[in-house]
């Protein structure tokens, strides 16, 4: 009751009608709660819910808007998501146990969603791929502590590439971009999303090489050292 006032004394959602002492709310009144509840989700403040509200109110053309909000929250790639069971989990993994504290580090990952006796894999080929890495002799607990390590400095690099996109954004203060800015602002986020897999991959595929080459050539350098004293 106390989110409907505030949304009503913003502007954002009419006041109910009167019937007495009783305030009722009605089916369109349900129909903006809903919508505001999702743009807040996507993370609209009221300010800008209200000006949009106003701008569709007022007959402004809001496509565009719709498209900026299209492209943010649309995901970034198509996962594989995958329900399995504790028992798929050990096969998966080779493993005749699965310690409480390495389930409960990867469902705060969020690799795994509890969903009642079963887990929710938001990819299903990465927990392939971890249990190819388990069955091929990596430790679990190494391989969540490599996942925690990567998943730090990842979110570190993705917010220092946000924050230069965040400057181009902020410049237009709290309001809503003018229309004619926005097919910009969606191009610049477009193509973000455009070369981050390759540039990603492309820094992987260098530190592993690097990291491969080192570690054979530390690991030859004492074998040559061992056969030859």
């Amino acid at each position: 009751m106390r989110n409907l006032r505030a949304f009503q004394d913003r502007g954002i959602l009419p006041p109910p009608e009167k019937r007495g002492r009783m305030a009722v709310y009605g089916e369109h009144h349900l129909q903006r709660l809903n919508m505001i509840l999702r743009l807040q989700e996507r993370g609209y403040n009221l300010g800008s819910i209200r000006e949009l509200i106003l701008a569709a109110e007022s007959g402004r053309d809001v496509r565009n808007l719709i498209g900026l909000d299209a492209v943010i929250a649309a995901p970034l790639s198509a996962d594989n998501p995958a329900v399995v069971t504790r028992e798929q989990l050990l096969h998966l993994f080779g493993l005749k146990r699965l310690p409480k504290a390495i389930l409960e580090r990867a469902v705060a990952l969020k690799f795994l969603v509890p969903e009642g006796k079963r887990y929710r894999a938001g990819n299903s080929r990465l927990l392939e791929a971890a249990g190819d890495l388990v069955k091929a002799g990596i430790e679990l607990s190494d391989l969540i502590d490599v996942a925690e390590t990567l998943r730090t400095h990842m979110q570190r690099t993705a917010d220092d590439v946000i924050f230069r996109l965040a400057k181009v954004i902020d410049s237009y203060g709290t309001g809503i971009p003018p229309a004619e800015d926005i097919p910009r602002i969606v191009e610049l986020i477009n193509m973000l999303r455009r070369i981050v897999d390759t540039v990603l991959l492309a820094e992987a595929h260098r530190s592993i090489e690097q990291s491969v080459a080192e570690l054979y050539g530390d690991r030859l350098a004492r074998t040559i050292y061992a056969v030859t004293k």
